[in-house]
């Protein structure tokens, strides 16, 4: 029996009905999850139903009739739905949608894509709810989203998130800080340990002081604790 998933409970079965390509009288809905939509991503759940075509009703054969072979009707065959990255997009932007509302606050969120990057840009008057301290809240919704994104997509596509303009205002500061912290190194000879950082913002960092001459960068450690060290530069 097909099953199907979806954000909540009516939009699985619409999945369902579009991958059949049946009307919803023509099918029976066996309920094996229900949604939840948990807060920023944490206690969330898929809606999974199963769709169980309703088969016509056919009239028995007269007795004296010949027997004839049956003729084969064939349903659409599913197994598991394919991934399909427009779907996956717009998954993502359901469950920013459903963090907002719970969050109420009054969004509005736009998406684009650039290369191998889909931005998604939310723009609201309570900036900071969303962003968090050192953008710990920002940083987190970016990661669920992105593993969303990754269960119902194909393509390697990175998903960033944006509040305001915050994404170029931190990226100032990780560039300025890789710049300070360069310069500490050389006046005191001692590597500097940062703090962790996502994965952008190491980039950030690698690539402000990949022409120093000075120094050298690295990074240690495993996700979401990952952090870049800056070491001095080894004399010949």
């Amino acid at each position: 029996m097909p099953t199907f998933q979806g954000t909540t409970m009516q939009k699985a079965i619409d999945a369902g009905l579009l991958a059949l390509g049946v009307a919803r009288d023509q099918v029976t809905v066996d309920v094996i999850q229900e949604g939840k939509r948990g807060l920023l991503g944490f206690g969330k759940q898929v809606a999974i139903v199963n769709l169980n075509v309703i088969a016509p009703a056919t009239p028995e054969p007269a007795p004296a009739a010949p027997v004839a072979e049956p003729a084969k009707h064939h349903l659409p065959h599913h197994s598991n739905p394919k991934r399909d990255d427009q779907t996956a997009l717009a998954l993502v932007q359901s469950y920013l949608e459903d963090i907002t509302r719970e969050l109420g606050l009054a969004a509005t969120i736009t998406s684009e894509r650039r290369g191998d990057h889909v931005w998604y840009q939310i723009a609201t008057d309570k900036e900071a709810l969303l962003i968090g301290k050192h953008g710990k809240i920002i940083n987190a919704i970016q990661y669920l989203a992105q593993t969303e994104f990754n269960h119902y997509g194909k393509a390697k596509w990175t998903i960033m998130l944006n509040v305001g303009d915050y994404r170029e205002r931190r990226d100032a500061a990780v560039r300025r800080l890789a710049e300070k912290s360069a310069r500490e190194v050389v006046a005191r000879g001692t590597s500097v340990y940062l703090d962790p950082m996502p994965a952008f913002e190491r980039k950030a960092i690698h690539a402000t002081l990949a022409d120093n001459a000075y120094v050298t960068t690295h990074s240690e450690g495993n996700d979401p604790r990952r952090y870049v060290v800056i070491t001095p530069q080894a004399r010949r």
